[in-house]
């Protein structure tokens, strides 16, 4: 996936990191490894995965580089929402930030305007509380506490996404209005719940400058896009990220629809079920694997065979946008995948896939047990008819046999712990990571 000169750059990222870092160096001494018996594409596989819970462990003295620290100049520090458990905190230097966010935004022409010279676009950030760097959540802050040192402002929502009074989501309307955006950063279930209430409200969501999207932070549904498409009109520029709080920008995507991944800030491998295939190769084109990321030229926390928990398929084929970079179709993360009793795995995107937009209903969550068994929970919309739940019902049933699977119509599904609204979760695959 990334080429032999990239492979040179991870070479002196292993080098670096050796040097520098206690926790790698005793990766690599654990492994009986030193960074000059990685030659070649092939020894590079010797070296096993590192981890959130590595980083976790050893953060913040054993990660990072020897002469940095938390408060050296340019570091920016982060914290994950603990979508797969305990929140890792972490650390990035702004202009790597900034190199990775150029990067994947250049796939999307739509989103040229933004990064004009000598300009800074004007940022709201509507997402899950735990993925902010503020107090958001009870809503009873004020917009200056809100807004961080790059002046993005976060608007408030509750941990419950549908618990969220009214009068909070008046607040973040009236702030968006007030705040004159030129880019919004959200959660995609969380802004479709935002136009939802913003139609009934009989509200709009505008600005004098022209709006642009980035969705983040979970899978992108297509009830989601739906929503926020037919809400914003087609005119608004959408584009759905692939990153992480600790990483920033991994992908983009592309003004034909099509989902990069960044192989130029980094070196990527797509591994399947977390190991490496028998001849130690990445997985083939067309085939579904985990995402490790090793860093380039990351002078504050050098990552190395980073596994990312989230899985990916790898396409091969050129995109017409005229990027070079990888095309990938997002399939959702490990601890999200149903297993069904065949011994198949259903991702979350072919869960997506046999839902489709459904105009008919506005939010969805499909869950299986401990025993295997699936239910499918969503709120309809006053479109609903009974022959768009049975024609469901024949996709999911297909889609998920030979286990079963219970579909109800419901007015309430509770988001996550960490406060994201997942459409898929799987208790057999969570237990077993």
């Amino acid at each position: 996936m990334s080429d032999a000169a990239t492979f040179e750059a991870v070479r002196e990222e292993i080098a670096y990191a050796y040097e520098n870092t206690v926790f790698f160096r005793r990766h690599m001494e654990e492994l009986g490894l030193r960074p000059e018996d990685i030659r070649d594409a092939a020894d590079f596989q010797r070296i096993a995965p590192t981890s959130k819970v590595h980083y976790r462990r050893n953060y913040p003295a054993g990660v990072l580089a020897q002469g940095y620290h938390l408060n050296s100049p340019n570091v920016m520090r982060f914290q994950s929402s603990g979508t797969s458990g305990d929140r890792l905190n972490s650390a990035i230097m702004s202009y790597d930030l900034a190199r990775r966010q150029a990067t994947g935004l250049g796939v999307n022409r739509r989103f040229d305007e933004l990064w004009q010279p000598g300009s800074r676009p004007r940022i709201c950030r509507f997402a899950p509380p735990n993925c902010s760097d503020v107090e958001c959540a009870t809503g009873f802050s004020s917009m200056e506490d809100r807004i961080l040192p790059d002046g993005t402002l976060v608007l408030t929502v509750a941990h419950d996404l549908l618990a969220t009074p009214e009068w909070q989501i008046v607040k973040a309307l009236d702030e968006i209005e007030s705040y004159e955006p030129d880019l919004l950063v959200v959660d995609p279930t969380h802004f479709a719940f935002l136009t939802r209430w913003a139609r009934r409200l009989d509200r709009k969501i505008t600005s004098p400058r022209r709006l642009h999207t980035v969705c983040g932070y979970t899978l992108m549904t297509r009830v989601a896009r739906r929503q926020i498409e037919e809400f914003m009109g087609l005119d608004t520029p959408v584009g759905d990220m692939i990153g992480m709080s600790e990483l920033g920008y991994l992908g983009f995507e592309c003004h034909l629809g099509q989902r990069h991944i960044n192989n130029r800030d980094f070196y990527v491998e797509f591994v399947q079920d977390g190991k490496p295939v028998q001849d130690g190769k990445p997985v083939e084109d067309g085939r579904t694997g985990e995402l490790y990321v090793t860093t380039i030229d990351d002078g504050l926390i050098p990552r190395v065979r980073y596994a990312t928990g989230d899985h990916f398929t790898p396409l091969g084929s050129p995109c017409a946008c005229g990027s070079e970079l990888p095309v990938v179709r997002v399939e959702g993360r490990a601890t999200h995948m149903v297993r069904l009793s065949d011994g198949r795995i259903v991702t979350p995107a072919a869960v997506d896939a046999a839902v489709g937009p459904a105009p008919w209903m506005d939010l969805y969550k499909l869950e299986q047990d401990s025993t295997g068994v699936c239910s499918f929970r969503y709120i309809p919309n006053a479109k609903a008819r009974p022959d768009d739940v049975t024609a469901l019902e024949a996709r999911l049933a297909e889609t998920l046999t030979p286990n079963r699977v219970h579909v109800e119509a419901v007015d309430y599904i509770s988001s996550e712990r960490s406060g994201k609204f997942q459409p898929c979760l799987s208790h057999i695959s969570a237990e077993g990571v």
